[in-house]
Order: structure tokens, then C-alpha cells, then sequence
């Protein structure tokens, strides 16, 4: 195999891993925004302001705002259910950690 297949075939790899990524992470602010319709999140005002904070910082792929807003929405109160899913997705994003490939993979399906 060339140098050029294998380069190939690892972004090949690594797009899938990324589309899982964006997968999951899309039907967890889908998940929120169906629990914010439904008046079940029960968050302060600061922790909503961090979570779209957050969700610009991963959408940007800004390593310092994810990781300052992940550490303001803790500091701020708890979290659980799908804002949690939020943040563990950020935190994987951030450090671009994908050895957790097999749990994104069955998230987004």
C-alpha cells in the first residue's frame, strides 16, 4: 500500500468518525430542544447562556470556549439527561478523543 492510499484510508476513517460525531451531537440539541419545549430542563439562566456558548464553541471547533464553558455550566449548578450528553460530546470534541468511537457509533444510529 502507498503512502497516498493510507492517507487516504485514514481520512477516510476519520470523516466517518466525525459524521458519528455530528450525528450524535445534533440529536442531542434536537433532545434539548424538545426538553426546553416541553418545560423539562431545568437549568439556570447562566447555564443556558454557557450551553449556547458551548454549542457555538463546537461549532467553531474552539478548544478554549469549549472547555471554559463546560467548566462554567458545572460551576454554575447540575446538569444530567441530555445536557450532560452535550458536554461529554464537547469534551470529546475538544480533544478530538475518538476512542470512544463504539458509543458515538451506537448513539447516532
Amino acid at each position: 500500500m502507498t503512502a497516498e492510499e493510507m492517507t487516504n484510508r485514514y481520512l477516510q476513517s476519520l470523516d466517518k468518525r466525525l459524521r458519528a460525531y455530528e450525528t450524535a451531537l445534533n440529536q442531542t440539541i434536537a433532545d434539548i430542544e424538545r426538553d426546553y419545549d416541553r418545560g423539562y430542563l431545568n437549568v439556570t439562566e447562566a447555564q443556558w447562556q454557557d450551553f449556547i456558548v458551548l454549542v457555538g464553541g463546537i461549532v467553531q471547533a474552539n478548544t478554549r470556549m469549549i472547555h471554559e464553558a463546560s467548566d462554567s455550566i458545572y460551576a454554575d449548578g447540575e446538569v444530567s439527561g441530555s445536557l450532560l450528553r452535550l458536554l461529554w460530546l464537547a469534551k470529546h470534541f475538544a480533544t478530538l478523543d475518538f476512542s470512544m468511537k463504539p458509543s458515538i457509533k451506537q448513539e447516532a444510529f
